[in-house]
């Protein structure tokens, strides 16, 4: 059966970059700056802000 999962990646052209905290579980979400916008738990999370800061 195929995946009915909607696709969460981040649009290319919003700048916004998720990356993984070395040494923890956090992924963080970055502006296109470089500073720290949020962390999250979850990378599914992260993506899910991403996406609303895009619009």
């Amino acid at each position: 059966m195929p995946s009915t999962k909607k696709s969460a990646e981040p649009a290319p052209q919003s700048g916004y970059t998720i990356q993984k905290r070395r040494g923890y579980r956090d992924w963080m979400v970055l502006d296109p700056d470089g500073e720290l916008v949020c962390l999250t738990v979850y990378k599914r999370g992260a993506m899910e802000v991403v996406r609303r800061l895009s619009v």
